[in-house]
């Protein structure tokens, strides 16, 4: 098993916990809590949602979307509630880990659901696309369980264990039925896999859902049943393995056996993958190689950013084994030889930086190269901490009016930072100072999520990531996939980029401003591509065989050094994620 694997699979859209009785009264209860939370109580006609005060805005909404995809999932499982089922919702990452249902599960945790009651316990993501994902993922859990339930919580829980399903049929199940059968995420680990020997048989993907992440390549399978037997096929098949266990219920309902179902569908999936390999090239080609474990040592090397000469690069990463490095940690290295030179923020076991955002965000040098940015759990809540990095040590925190924060970046007189902040579930731009966190000033105030903001080379405008704009419509719950948007800092005003198509992230501005580079997945593979403000033109520099991302489809791959006119990306290829650089990226524009 490659060590990488082990850290992927923690990093789980969702978690069933499934305790023994008794333990369930005591599980959590000893969780440290920083807030008390008034809780209150939304019923809607098959759900008890339980919020807090503050996050009474966006909680209407999620119960909305609650009700939404119950009305989906119960006819396409054949399935109904016969009692209302508790959802939970925290405003934040920080205020989910605080709950004494099942504990702190780690910051790769995105929800969880529990089988004695039934809950479903989720924070808001910063975006409603992506929380209405994790929302109805839990929601497959929950009817899971009620039918193995009889419809009574609390009921079932013998003929569960018994039957114990496994990883790649419960979360592939809540994976393929929550966000549907193409999704480009899991086209490019399949694509992958295809084309490095890597396609599981079913009873491999059984036995080693560390090896064979079950999200992934159990969504996989049930994308193929779909296609080939109707969806009717995947209620029919749950409502039966309660009685007749997980195999006999396919071979009852499909008429095949796990081998032959499994030989069918690895077939099925190298013909549906290989023969785009020919089209496209691997960044060998075209770039070089940067962080790897063999250049830098260690694995899964994430959340890049390039110092604005280009000289370093900080990274999150885990380090050697046998040194004990196997936290994904806040790492420094040579940006041109890749090599090391100081672990910046031990995470973890740090209670000062128990998590570093990894998923969802980057840290950022100052344009003079003096201070790093970065975000760090402490104490319930999200900090911005600015580091020295002459002494690489942390100089200060800026502590805000705010619950979660994300992708700090600086001003080019590396005097402001501005950042992505949420404040009850809902999250908006922010602009404060960077000496002392004075002068907080909120940019956008709406319910949109507004992500990773990048302030252009004149500081006059602000590119950032939104679901705002194309066919959005929060009144009917219509969430676009997201767009590259613009703020003018002098008139407030937002300026969407045209012709955009496909989930676009992660933009960064050209060293003269007039272009900005971003990731998108419009081809159905994740890669670079360049949006000329002048021409108003769309470029692709890119066209990988694996793809341009992390580890979720919303995680920040790209970072360009402006002074150094250098670009580096995280690139995802058998099954591990490497960082590679290209000088002057803007001779790889194709039309």
């Amino acid at each position: 098993m490659r060590p990488m694997k082990g850290v992927v699979a923690a990093l789980a859209l969702s978690t069933l916990v499934s305790l023994p009785v008794g333990a369930q009264g005591y599980f959590g209860q000893n969780q440290v809590q920083y807030r008390n939370f008034k809780w209150r109580v939304l019923e809607t006609e098959h759900f008890l949602v339980h919020y807090y005060p503050e996050e009474r805005d966006a909680v209407i909404d999620a119960a909305r979307m609650a009700e939404r995809s119950y009305a989906r999932l119960s006819r396409l499982l054949n399935h109904q509630f016969r009692e209302k089922k508790p959802i939970i919702l925290f405003g934040t990452r920080g205020e989910f880990g605080q709950n004494n249902v099942t504990g702190d599960l780690g910051e790769g945790t995105g929800g969880v659901t529990d089988a004695l009651r039934h809950r479903n316990l989720l924070p808001f993501t910063g975006d409603w696309k992506s929380f209405e994902h994790v929302l109805t993922h839990e929601m497959v859990h929950q009817f899971q369980y009620d039918i193995f339930a009889r419809g009574r919580a609390g009921g079932g829980l013998q003929a569960l264990a018994t039957v114990n399903p496994p990883l790649w049929f419960v979360e592939g199940m809540a994976e393929y039925l929550s966000v549907g059968p193409v999704n480009p995420n899991t086209a490019m680990i399949m694509r992958d896999a295809s084309l490095n020997g890597h396609l599981p048989t079913i009873k491999q993907m059984t036995e080693d859902p560390y090896e064979y992440f079950p999200y992934t390549y159990g969504a996989a399978l049930w994308a193929y049943i779909g296609a080939r037997w109707g969806d009717e096929a995947v209620g029919e098949i749950m409502n039966a393995i309660p009685n007749v266990g997980v195999e006999r219920a396919f071979k009852r309902e499909l008429g095949v056996s796990f081998d032959e179902l499994g030989d069918e569908w690895r077939e099925a999936t190298q013909t549906q993958h290989l023969p785009q390999v020919a089209e496209r090239e691997r960044p060998r080609k075209f770039s070089q190689a940067l962080l790897n474990d063999k250049r830098t040592g260690g694995n899964i090397f994430v959340a890049p950013s390039l110092s604005n000469d280009g000289k370093k690069i900080v990274f999150i990463a885990t380090g050697r084994f046998l040194r004990g490095e196997v936290f994904p940690d806040l790492w420094l290295a040579d940006a041109t030889t890749g090599k090391r030179t100081k672990r910046l923020i031990k995470s973890t076991t740090n209670p000062n930086f128990e998590e570093l955002r990894l998923l969802y965000s980057q840290s950022a040098f100052s344009p003079d190269g003096k201070w790093l940015a970065f975000t760090g759990y402490h104490e319930g809540r999200d900090v911005l901490y600015v580091m020295d990095m002459k002494k690489q040590k942390v100089s200060h925190k800026l502590t805000m009016p705010v619950d979660a924060a994300w992708s700090p970046t600086w001003s080019p007189d590396s005097k402001r930072i501005v950042f992505s902040g949420a404040v009850g579930g809902i999250t908006d731009l922010y602009v404060v100072d960077a000496a002392n966190g004075a002068n907080l000033r909120q940019l956008t105030r709406d319910k949109y999520g507004d992500l990773q903001p990048q302030w252009s080379p004149d500081g006059l405008k602000i590119a950032f990531a939104s679901e705002r704009g194309g066919n959005t419509d929060i009144s009917i719950l219509r969430f676009d996939r997201w767009r590259i948007h613009v703020y003018d800092m002098a008139t407030a005003t937002i300026t969407e980029l045209p012709g955009q198509a496909g989930l676009n992230l992660n933009p960064q501005w050209a060293p003269d401003g007039r272009s900005i580079a971003f990731v998108s997945n419009r081809t159905g593979i994740p890669n670079i591509y360049l949006y000329d403000l002048d021409a108003k033109q769309h470029f692709q520099l890119t066209n990988v065989m694996g793809g341009v991302s992390a580890f979720t489809e919303y995680s920040p791959a790209l970072t360009w050094a402006r002074g150094a006119d250098r670009l580096a990306y995280v690139y995802y290829e058998k099954g591990d994620f490497t960082v590679w650089s290209v000088s002057n990226p803007r001779a790889l524009k194709k039309s």
